[in-house]
């Protein structure tokens, strides 16, 4: 299994989980987890992560100098070239467009409070997924990761 976490790039120590839709964080954080322990694989940078999606208040329609790339090609080319051997995508935030569309491809999404610590919203993931209980849309709240659905308002 192998986990992103869309992040920030870190200037201390610790990577915490980027704010915003998780298809503009800088860098994503690629965990590989063995045996129920998580370790970072690599950290690989969004080159996307500076277009503006189409239907962003104020874009200036300049298609030439973003590649076209918007909405589900956005998420595709995302998908085909940085994060094509993830199961689980970690973030902060998300369009109900990417959501659709990451699902359909077989990743599974959490969200998590931005700033959090990776390590910590990676160590709820872990343990959720080794009790086979992993679902496909997952919040991490009260230091665990809960499916939507559980939450009573």
């Amino acid at each position: 299994m192998k986990i992103a976490v869309a992040s920030e790039k870190a200037s201390d120590p610790v990577f915490r989980v980027a704010g915003g839709h998780f298809a503009h964080a800088p860098i994503f954080l690629i965990y590989k987890v063995d045996n129920g322990v998580p370790k970072l694989e690599e950290i690989r940078e969004n080159p996307l992560a500076a277009i503006p999606d189409e239907d962003a208040g104020g874009h200036v329609h300049h298609h030439h100098h973003h590649k076209g790339l918007h909405g589900p090609s956005k998420y595709k080319y995302l998908k085909d070239n940085v994060l094509s051997d993830v199961d689980l995508i970690i973030a902060g935030g998300a369009c109900m467009t990417s959501i659709a569309y990451f699902l359909s491809e077989g990743v599974s999404l959490s969200f998590a409070d931005p700033g959090i610590p990776a390590d910590e919203v990676l160590k709820a993931a872990v343990e959720k997924a080794s009790e086979g209980k992993l679902p496909e849309i997952s919040v991490y709240a009260w230091g665990k990761l809960v499916d939507p659905d559980e939450i009573e308002e």
